[in-house]
This record gives C-alpha cells, sequence and structure tokens, in this order.
C-alpha cells in the first residue's frame, strides 16, 4: 500500500462542520452515535452502505459505542485508471473519502493537533506496511462542533455556540485489473483502515491520560 498524511489547516483549506448539510437540504448529518440501539437501522438506510457491505461494516465499527471514533460524511465512487497515473499500473479504481472525529471517551481530544497528526503519522506508517495494491491519504483537517441554534450560519442553519477541534479525512482507494478486483482490494484496505485506527486510539488516549497526571 502506498500510504501518507498532511495537514491541512491553512485559511483557505476546507474544514468540517459538525453537524452539516447540503445548501439544498436534501443531504444532511446523521448522528450515528446518537441512539446506539439504532446504529445498524440508520446505516441501513444509507445508499452507500447498502451498495458496499466494506462501507456499511467500517461504519458500523467506527460509531460503536467502544468505538473512539464516530463518522460524519462519506463517499464511495469507481472508475477507469490510468495505467500511468498510479504506481501500481491498474486499470480500475474503487475510492472513497470519510470524515472522522474523535468520540466518546476519547471526545476530549478533539483540539489537540499534536494528537491528530501523531495519529495520521502513524496510521500512515502502519498502513504503508501492507502489501495490497491501494492508496491511502490521511489529511487532518480542521472541525467546528456546533451546538445547539441561534447564533453562528451554516448553510442556513444558526448555531449559539461553536468548539473548534479537528479531524481526519480518510482517502482510501484500492487497484485492479478488474473492476470487482480494484473492489475487493478497497474493501480490504477499509478493513485495515477501521483495526488501525481503533488501536491507535486507544493507545494514544492512556498516552495522554499518562503525560497529564
Amino acid at each position: 500500500m502506498d500510504a501518507d498524511y498532511s495537514i491541512e489547516i491553512g485559511p483557505t483549506a476546507d474544514a468540517l462542520e459538525i453537524p452539516w448539510k447540503d445548501p439544498d437540504g436534501r443531504v444532511l448529518y446523521v448522528d450515528l452515535r446518537g441512539d446506539p440501539g439504532s446504529l445498524e437501522r440508520n446505516v441501513e438506510r444509507m445508499p452507500e452502505a447498502q451498495q458496499f457491505p466494506a462501507l456499511r461494516n467500517f461504519l458500523i465499527e467506527m460509531n460503536s459505542r467502544c468505538s473512539p471514533w464516530q463518522t460524519a460524511k462519506c463517499d464511495v465512487w469507481a472508475e477507469a485508471a490510468e495505467p500511468e497515473e498510479n504506481v501500481f499500473g491498474a486499470q480500475f479504481s474503487h475510492g472513497c473519502y470519510i470524515d472522522v472525529v474523535l468520540a466518546g471517551e476519547a471526545a476530549w481530544l478533539r483540539d489537540s493537533l499534536e494528537t491528530h497528526q501523531r495519529l495520521a503519522r502513524t496510521a500512515a506508517l502502519q498502513l504503508d506496511e501492507d502489501e495490497l495494491e491501494a492508496t491511502a491519504e490521511i489529511v487532518v483537517r480542521r472541525c467546528y462542533f456546533h451546538h445547539s441554534s441561534g447564533g453562528r450560519a451554516s448553510g442556513g442553519t444558526f448555531w449559539d455556540t461553536s468548539d473548534d477541534g479537528y479531524c481526519l479525512t480518510l482517502f482510501l482507494t484500492g487497484y485492479g485489473a478488474s473492476p470487482e478486483e480494484a473492489a475487493e482490494c478497497w474493501a480490504r484496505t477499509l478493513e485495515l483502515a477501521s483495526r488501525c485506527l481503533l488501536e491507535l486510539t486507544l493507545h494514544e488516549g492512556r498516552a495522554k491520560l499518562r503525560e497529564l497526571s
């Protein structure tokens, strides 16, 4: 796997907002952790999760009560790839992006740029060791966590207060000689990324607590 990370937090860089909705209000944020008993049912309603079991499993794992993460936004695509444009010389690619933020007992680390940078760097190093014909780009971005309604405008909605923090955007792509092979490689990449993030965050939280004690 070809994996790397970057930090994009400049004044013109993209930032995530939670909750969010598109300007038309047709697509909007769903808090998959809000009701643990409805997690699987809410995931099943998502068209992308219905079409791609690997994404369904990723969303359920990352938003479960025992996970230190929650997802905020995602999209999936499949396309023909120019062999000279990827290091694997493959003809097809299957990819996605997924925004994730720290949650549950790890939510107190949301405003730590150092933590997010370390998580992104370590995850990229670990994923880079795998032999899959895939790429993983992990981007650290700003995230604004909005509360209640009242004073701040965001896509037509107003918020009383917002906490500044950070998120990770995962760009995961699998390659193959056929669309099916690329999709299978992408599915395995999702599985590896989920396992990696879950393990790393638990270690990171314990390390931070030791620093503060």
